[in-house]
């Protein structure tokens, strides 16, 4: 089995359908996301519309959460708070259903899917260095952990010698060894580099490897623009921060 692993969509739904038509021409059996569905971008719904049909399992995201429950906006920057009660406003209510009715992790054998981190899903804690994700291992047993939440990508491989950060975006898992896999962002990502970014898990020969595709951003900066919200969730597009 193969699979497309994505993460924090963001209502960017040029980023998502065009992470899709890639996935489309790729050997990829299921598609599963990591959550935040929606927040920041201006099409909330639409994104929730196609991540109903495409995506096998989704994640419950920190944004998602927010979208049905106000009181999450107390962990959120000014932007974003803008952005969720936008979001909020505009959501249908099927859309809001299927929020709702997301978990905070899923399993495959093994192999683990959670939206920030899997020794607590439900605090929402960045990990954000090698050193805060050699921490996590002992907080899950598969082989395979895919998260996301802080929109940059990162493989950090254990091995019975230690803990070592694979900055070539791929991973062939050797005997006895596991990994876990930040996917980066799809809508909105942090790294420098605006392109959409996911991963592909084959479970067959145990690897893994990121992917990146460009996208439409000008468009999806004028969406943000015009619907109102901060231009800065627009701008920082650009840039991939």
């Amino acid at each position: 089995m193969r699979y497309a692993i994505l993460s924090d969509i963001h209502g960017n739904y040029e980023a998502f359908t065009a992470v899709l038509k890639a996935v489309d021409g790729m050997d990829i059996d299921d598609v599963v996301c990591l959550g935040d569905v929606v927040g920041y971008g201006a099409n909330p719904n639409e994104v929730v519309e196609l991540a109903r049909t495409r995506v096998r399992v989704t994640i419950l995201g920190n944004h998602d959460q927010a979208a049905v429950d106000p009181a999450e906006e107390a962990h959120f920057n000014s932007w974003a708070v803008q952005a969720i009660r936008w979001t909020r406003d505009r959501l249908t209510a099927d859309s809001l259903d299927y929020l709702r009715s997301l978990a905070y992790e899923s399993l495959l054998p093994d192999v683990r899917f959670v939206h920030a981190s899997p020794s607590e899903p439900e605090k929402w804690r960045y990990i954000l260095s090698p050193q805060a994700a050699a921490r996590e291992f002992s907080t899950f047993e598969e082989s395979f952990c895919f998260i996301g939440h802080s929109h940059v990508p990162m493989i950090v491989l254990r091995t019975e010698v230690g803990t070592s950060e694979l900055l070539d975006g791929e991973v062939a898992l050797p005997a006895g060894a596991r990994v876990l896999i930040n996917v980066g962002s799809v809508g909105q990502p942090r790294n420098g580099d605006p392109r959409a970014s996911f991963a592909v898990l084959d479970l067959e020969d145990r690897s893994a490897h990121l992917v990146q595709v460009p996208y439409d951003v000008d468009a999806a900066r004028a969406k943000i623009v015009e619907a109102g919200l901060p231009r800065f969730l627009g701008d920082r597009l650009l840039l991939g921060q």
